[in-house]
């Protein structure tokens, strides 16, 4: 069964909107971890759009990451900042490399043979053995194989193609298309993730059709979290105010 990896980076994105520290990333961790959630995953951009350096150093000194009952697991691109901050966080179990580009609201493709190959080597060999290095990749065998040749632990399979066209006809041909990417991967030794977009929909297919070993959810589990957990807390405020 794959590790849940749920993106705490809408979490952040509604407290950076208003300032302060509601709601508190670490707060949420922890009820997340206590819930039976084993790993979180945030992605602080080099334009600080919604993660900022601090939360991470927060994350990485909670008790439940630093004993391992919780995976902090931190995606950006090779920017030195974020690379030297992982570095001085201490407890990132997984940094994930993500090419990113500001003008885009999220990340839209993975990782090419136009990309930084040499840096990729260099951040990998950085963070090894302490903190494990995982690439973002289309599915397709040109980034896959790039990563493991510079050591990457896992590859990040993406998503969007098969989220885009779930229930469709292209389906299948989607998740065909992951499979394989899948068997290249093993093929090369490394570890499969899968993430982008992927909902509660989306997801009991995706475990069942392709081996994975994690699967990363955000935007479409916070977006369902805030909608289930108005629901939840209406009676509530009826009352404090009736």
């Amino acid at each position: 069964m794959p590790t849940l990896c749920i993106g705490l980076n809408k979490i952040a994105l509604l407290r950076s909107s208003r300032g302060g520290q509601h709601p508190d990333l670490v707060g949420v961790a922890a009820a997340l971890c206590a819930g039976g959630c084993r790993a979180v995953l945030v992605h602080p951009w080099p334009d600080h759009r919604h993660v900022h350096p601090e939360d991470v150093l927060a994350l990485a000194a909670m008790e439940e990451v630093r004993t391992g009952q919780l995976q902090l697991n931190v995606g950006s691109d090779l920017s030195a900042e974020v690379v030297d901050l992982v570095v001085a966080a201490q407890s990132v179990h997984a940094f994930v490399v993500t090419p990113f580009q500001a003008r885009h609201r999220t990340t839209q493709r993975g990782w090419t043979g136009a990309e930084d190959q040499e840096r990729l080597c260099a951040t990998v060999a950085r963070l090894r053995p302490d903190t494990l290095v995982s690439v973002f990749c289309d599915p397709a065998a040109e980034g896959i194989e790039l990563a493991a040749a510079a050591g990457a632990t896992s590859v990040e399979l993406n998503c969007r193609g098969f989220v885009e066209t779930f229930g469709g006809e292209r389906e299948a041909a989607e998740v065909e298309r992951l499979r394989a990417a899948a068997a290249v991967a093993r093929g090369q030794g490394t570890a499969v993730h899968a993430a982008h977009d992927i909902g509660l929909t989306q997801l009991r297919t995706l475990t069942e059709q392709v081996n994975l070993d994690q699967v990363s959810v955000g935007h479409r589990f916070i977006a369902d979290a805030v909608v289930a957990g108005a629901v939840a807390i209406l009676p509530d405020y009826l009352r404090a105010v009736g």
